[in-house]
Parts: C-alpha cells; structure tokens; sequence
C-alpha cells in the first residue's frame, strides 16, 4: 500500500486480528486502487442446501464450515476454500470463478448475494478512494474561545427522549466519566484506557473513546433517553460483517429493548452488493442510523446504504454544505453536523498514528473534538428519540424528521437535519 493512512489502518486491523489467528487482506481494483477488505480462506454463502450445492458444485474443494459463534441456524454459512481442487485461489479469485460458471451478474431477487467475501467491517474504514477514516480525523483537544462556545455538547438539549432506549454498536464505555453529566446513567460494556505512562497518564489506544463520543452526541439530542453501548469492534476497530450481524440481534435482544440503534461503522463491498450477512439480520423493526462513510464517493456504504437503514451523510460547521469528508448520493437519507463536534471523550495521553500528525502526543482531560459521519449518524438518533413521546413511535418519528429534513434540503446534496442549538446560536 503506497497511501501512508491507508497502510496505518490496515495493518493496525492486520495485526489485531492475526492475534486471534484471523488473516485479512486488501482487494483491489483493476487499476489498483484498494476496494474491500475481507478474511481469508473464507466465503460467506446461502445456507438453503439447493443453492449451497450451486456454489459448491462451481468451486469443487470449498467446504461448509463450523466457527464457535456462528449461528448453526443461520440463513448464510461459512465456507473454506483452503483446500480447493484445482489449488489455491484467492478470494476474490475464487468469486470471479464462481460468478463466470454460474453466470452471475447481480444480487438474487431478494436483494442479497448468493456468494460473498467475508467482509470486514470498521470504525477505522480503509476505502478506494480517500482512504479516511469513519471518524475522519483523530480526536482533538478543544479549541474554543469565549465567543465560540463548544458545541453541541455541551450544552444539550434542554430534554428529550424520555422512555426511549437507544442502543449503540461500537467500542464500549468509557468508565468514570463524572464529568460528563449528560452521559449520567448511559450504561454500556467497557471500553478500556491502555498503562500508565511516565508521569502518570494513561495511554489512549486508537479507536478508545469512540463509542463514548457517538453516545455523548445521541444524548446532546436527546438527554432522557436511555443509552446502552455495546463492545463489538475489538480488533483494531474492525470486525468481520457476520460477527456484528450477530451482535446487533444481541443489542436488539437487550431490556429494555432499543427502539433505535445507532451503528457509526461499514464497510464497501464487493461489486457494491450488499452485505450477504445481514440476511440473518432479524430486527429490522429497530431503526437503524448508520454512517454513510468519509470518503468523499458516491459509492454505497453498508449497512448504511441498505434501504431500511437511515444513512446519514455530515455537514460541515456552517450547516450549508457537505463536510469534505462525507460520502454522499441518492442512497444517502439526510445530513447533519458531522464536522467539528465536541463531546466527552478519553482522560489520559494520545498518540497520533496518522500523517500528517504522528507521532504527535495530546494530553486529552476527558473532551475532544471531533469529525466524521460516526457522529452525524447518532446526531439523528439523538433527534429522532427527541420526537418520540408514547404517542410517537420510532417510525413515525423518522417520517417527522425526514419530512422536516427535506424542508431544509440543500439544493445538490439532500435533506438536512438541523441539531438543537440554544437560543442565539443559529438555525
């Protein structure tokens, strides 16, 4: 890999999963610009025998596989081409030869694939194109003067949300935060500072405070609402797709069951099909807001660019335009702030691992600022739990929000989301 932000991402991910013994690796386009990245060895395949024996019979050797934590019930299964009978092929190679005997030229009449890489998911999103980041810049100390308040949060909203619970797939809690008094009884698995370092801080490791951010933003909107963050990417800020499929059914299977969930990670995939695994996905009752990726591309972001999730898109701080990182096209639903936000983060010292700051360290004393479509994506979660009232359910809230968004449409890019904002703020 020649782009150095692109070669910092992935091998972070390389390396954490190669420790629980799982290889990954980049495809690439035809003019040699990285496209996914996906497991090794593996393929993701539909599970009705009928059209596994398809797939099998048109790559002789490729073999159905068990893996502890997946579900033996599952609507897709898991195959290894380790031992193939006609050698070794990679995985994308393997899926050309597929498609070219069984002629496949598009997803089945459902919508999903019939074969797939497993794909790997990230906060951290290596892509084709700007190679960023989900967040898209690493967090930073707060500048802020006393004309310039740090916003949104604090201040909040001054109430919202009561009786809702919002669930939250990402990075964990962090711990002892009494100093963020909007996050006051958010719960969440945690999310943990690495050693002590000479003269006393803690290291921050990269991804560390992710999930603490995206909840302080939910709440900032919606301040009753009941949040739950959920420890789901592990390695490096990746995880393979099927792995969160699965963790979002145990998010949704919670008490108090979530009415939204909030997910501010994806992935590209390959030919821009959609994601094989989430045909196992079983609660799409839940709403579900999802990033829509930093990349500056029109190309589809999953599972944001599924239909039945909301794909949120980031504005900059002037709330006029489409953040210079944010995706963006007719699959996105609505943008909103996504550009500069403050919110609770880590207490301890950080290291930048990326051009153009590494190896830079920042001493953070429990807030940073931000920037990515990770934290537009439970700026609307936030908006839309503040709507829902025990005559509002969360449908109907995202047709209010939607509706309205579209009243403050920004010609060429979309609707747009409007945060609260206190009075002598703006719009």
């Amino acid at each position: 890999m020649d782009d150095s932000v692109l070669s910092s991402q992935f091998l972070a991910m390389h390396d954490a999963f190669a420790r629980e013994g799982i290889s990954i690796e980049v495809a690439y386009t035809p003019s040699g610009r990285a496209d996914y990245i996906y497991e090794t060895g593996r393929l993701l395949a539909r599970s009705d025998q009928a059209q596994l024996g398809q797939i099998t019979g048109a790559l002789p050797g490729a073999q159905r596989i068990s893996v502890p934590g997946f579900r033996k019930d599952s609507p897709v299964a898991l195959l290894s081409i380790d031992q193939l009978d006609e050698g070794h092929l990679t995985v994308p190679q393997a899926l050309d030869v597929i498609d070219a005997r069984l002629h496949i030229d598009g997803p089945l009449s459902d919508g999903f694939p019939l074969v797939t890489p497993v794909h790997i998911m990230h906060i951290c999103q290596s892509s084709p194109d700007t190679t960023r980041t989900c967040p898209a810049t690493e967090p930073e100390v707060p500048c802020c003067g006393p004309d310039e308040p740090c916003a949104p949060c604090p201040p909040c909203a001054p109430s919202g949300g009561g009786g809702v619970s919002i669930g939250i797939c990402d990075s964990g809690l962090l711990q002892n935060l009494t100093s963020a008094s909007w996050l006051n009884q958010v719960t969440g698995d945690p999310d943990f500072l690495g050693p002590a370092l000479p003269g006393g801080l803690s290291d921050i490791p990269r991804y560390c405070g992710h999930g603490t951010f995206v909840a302080g933003v939910a709440r900032s909107q919606a301040p009753d609402a009941s949040v739950y963050v959920a420890k789901d990417f592990t390695m490096a800020g990746g995880q393979r797709e099927w792995v969160i499929v699965q963790q979002l059914e145990a998010l949704a299977a919670r008490q108090p069951r979530p009415q939204l969930v909030n997910l501010s990670a994806g992935t590209y995939a390959r030919r821009d099909w959609p994601l094989l695994s989430f045909l196992a996905y079983e609660h799409r009752d839940i709403l579900l807001t999802a990033a829509a990726g930093n990349d500056a591309t029109h190309r589809r972001f999953y599972p944001a660019a599924f239909r039945w999730a909301i794909a949120v898109g980031a504005l900059g701080a002037d709330l006029r335009n489409r953040a210079w990182f944010s995706n963006y096209g007719d699959w996105v639903d609505v943008y909103t702030l996504g550009e500069g936000l403050v919110n609770a983060y880590a207490v301890g010292q950080y290291t930048y691992l990326e051009p153009p700051k590494r190896p830079a360290v920042q001493v953070f004393d429990g807030i940073a600022r931000w920037s990515g479509t990770s934290f537009a994506a439970p700026m609307v979660a936030g908006l839309i739990a503040a709507r829902m009232t025990s005559k509002v359910d969360a449908a109907q809230a995202r047709r209010e929000l939607l509706d309205e968004a579209s009243r403050h449409a920004i010609d060429g890019l979309g609707p747009v989301a409007l945060p609260w904002r206190p009075p002598g703020h703006g719009d």
